[in-house]
């Protein structure tokens, strides 16, 4: 059995800030989306592929991905992008910035630089990229309209943005059912999952399309992608979400063993719907978005 945190380790994080709070989220998840970084990369491997075919980097271009967590999304950009320039890879957290080191040297990448960095707060020079990149990281910020406009100062005309969050919660029960079996115990996650910050904060399309011509880029293309992500049995599906599914795995680790086992009890009918020979598949949506960095002379979106 997982060891478990102090049930007050949540409370003390919700009276941080919210950059501190982040940083904190991140390092506590870093072991774990380590540990299963191929599963988490793979299953979602479609968007990834859309992400980068989108941002289309090419040989000699500087490629900056934020929120990159391990990493993964942004190596198949640095593979592109040899020879002579960089993947700048950065998270808020120390202990995703390892994981991606790790990742990038496992995988033989000469060209790829790990950094701490928030993506509300871009720490590079003005016009100084030629591509950014974020997947699923996004949704996960307090003020996405920051990490726009800042995303848009470092990126040089004509630079591309591209991104994915999540959709709404009935369309990736994959996500969803975890939350709704910790609410029907009257138990409270932090957070608001509509709000920005939460998973499906940026679930809307036309929210999208507002944030990035509001941010200064154009001919903004938003694509859904529909995949399931595949669990052997319940304990497979329980396993690996109590362990990756950010603050909610948290909470749950926070809570004591028979409200937990409780809430297990309550979870396995929910995924009897998605049931598929021995396991289980449950359908995900993504929202994927690519835009252009306008340049100076042309108009502003209305």
């Amino acid at each position: 059995m997982r060891s478990r945190r102090p049930a007050d380790t949540v409370t003390k994080m919700a009276e941080l800030d919210d950059d501190q709070q982040r940083r904190q989220w991140s390092d506590s998840l870093a072991a774990a989306w380590e540990r299963h970084r191929k599963r988490l990369f793979e299953s979602q491997r479609q968007v990834s592929n859309w992400l980068v075919d989108h941002l289309d980097p090419r040989p000699g271009q500087t490629i900056l991905e934020f929120a990159a967590g391990p990493g993964e999304t942004g190596f198949l950009a640095a593979e592109r992008v040899e020879p002579g320039r960089t993947l700048i890879s950065t998270d808020i957290g120390q202990g995703m910035v390892d994981a991606a080191q790790r990742g990038a040297a496992e995988r033989g990448l000469t060209n790829v630089e790990c950094r701490i960095m928030d993506g509300q707060d871009i720490d590079l020079a003005d016009a100084s990229i030629d591509g950014a990149l974020c997947r699923f990281g996004l949704m996960l910020m307090p003020e996405p309209e920051r990490a726009l406009a800042g995303t848009r100062r470092v990126l040089r005309p004509g630079g591309r943005l591209v991104y994915a969050t999540w959709g709404r919660p009935d369309r990736n029960p994959w996500l969803s059912l975890l939350a709704m079996a910790v609410l029907q115990h009257g138990h409270q996650p932090p957070g608001n999952p509509f709000e920005p910050g939460g998973p499906f904060s940026l679930a809307d399309p036309d929210r999208n399309r507002q944030l990035v011509r509001t941010a200064g880029f154009e001919d903004p293309q938003i694509d859904e992608l529909v995949d399931v992500v595949r669990f052997d049995d319940i304990d497979d599906y329980w396993n690996l979400q109590t362990e990756v599914s950010g603050p909610i795995a948290l909470f749950i680790s926070s809570l004591p063993q028979d409200s937990v086992q409780t809430i297990r009890a309550t979870l396995e009918p929910m995924l009897e719907p998605f049931e598929v020979g021995d396991g289980y598949e449950l359908p995900t949506l993504a929202i994927a978005v690519a835009a252009t960095a306008r340049s100076a002379t042309s108009s502003p979106a209305r």
